[in-house]
């Protein structure tokens, strides 16, 4: 939409032409997403476009419809999306066959504030300096071919809330510098390649709703600092995993828990009696555990 549509008659010629370089990246579009995209008409006229100041592209949305077989989008992301200088928000999400690197014209867009790439076939190693988009809010690229360890420079996005991670090929450990992360409310780092120990940072996450560590190689106990969640947590995903020992008591404390996964991993032991304090909870599976009788009725 456009804050003033006579003013924004045309693109601003930066913005245009950065638009219009991803454009010629898209070998196939089958399904016309991009169709409407075309030199000399408004930016906001454009599908996916947001203007909001004047003429200048403020958000970008590109999204599959991954309910219609081949219609998904092939090709590359244009580096000459940095143009787009006033971007905030960029939604690259559900294209399927979009391949390629990390994009890393993402460190040119100085207000970016948004990334959701998601659910295409980018891949190789996340970049070391990742922590230099010190200005992101949100960052997702899940479903993706990403490889490697978690950079450790991740510490320094002092300002994310959601951090989803989740559905790539990363390897090696959580990094301990994820605490510095202390206004996070969304955690996905699930259906990766992670091993070691889950480690005891969470004390340093007070707004944390939502851990999803499932489908990875993680082994030792569930951590006692995730005990501090209490208060918050909605859901706790960690099925999958090599974790072991028994099934803390203090989970028994989550009263706005909605679901907890402890499936497919070596805990033992019984199942807390106290785990029927869970008023709230929708979702409990315990399945494929070492665990032995009774269950508390």
């Amino acid at each position: 939409r456009c804050l003033n549509p006579i003013k924004a008659a045309t693109c601003h010629p930066d913005d245009e032409a950065g638009l219009l370089a991803f454009k010629s990246g898209i070998t196939r579009d089958p399904s016309g997403i991009l169709s409407s995209w075309k030199k000399g008409t408004a930016c906001c006229s454009w599908n996916g476009i947001t203007c909001l100041t004047g003429d200048r592209v403020t958000a970008l949305t590109v999204s599959g419809q991954s309910e219609v077989a081949g219609s998904f989008l092939s090709g590359t992301i244009s580096s000459s999306l940095a143009k787009l200088q006033h971007l905030d928000g960029i939604y690259l999400m559900n294209l399927k066959n979009i391949t390629g690197p990390f994009p890393q014209f993402l460190f040119r867009l100085p207000q970016l504030k948004f990334v959701y790439i998601e659910n295409n076939r980018l891949s190789g190693p996340l970049p070391v300096n990742i922590g230099s988009l010190s200005q992101i809010e949100a960052f997702s690229l899940e479903g993706n071919r990403f490889t490697g360890p978690i950079p450790t420079s991740i510490s320094n996005l002092t300002k994310l809330s959601q951090l989803n991670l989740g559905g790539n090929l990363l390897t090696g450990t959580i990094p301990s510098g994820i605490a510095n992360l202390k206004l996070m409310s969304f955690l996905n780092l699930g259906g990766n390649r992670l091993s070691g120990t889950i480690p005891d940072i969470f004390k340093s996450m007070p707004e944390l709703r939502s851990l999803v560590l499932s489908r990875n190689g993680f082994s030792g106990s569930l951590p006692p600092s995730i005990a501090s969640l209490a208060p918050i947590l909605r859901f706790l995903e960690v099925g999958r995993n090599k974790l072991s020992g028994k099934i803390p008591d203090y989970l028994s404390r989550f009263k706005a828990l909605d679901t907890l996964d402890l499936s497919r991993n070596q805990f033992s032991g019984v199942v807390p009696k106290s785990f029927a304090n869970l008023t709230k909870i929708f979702n409990l599976d315990l399945s494929h555990n070492l665990l032995t009788d009774p269950f508390p009725a």
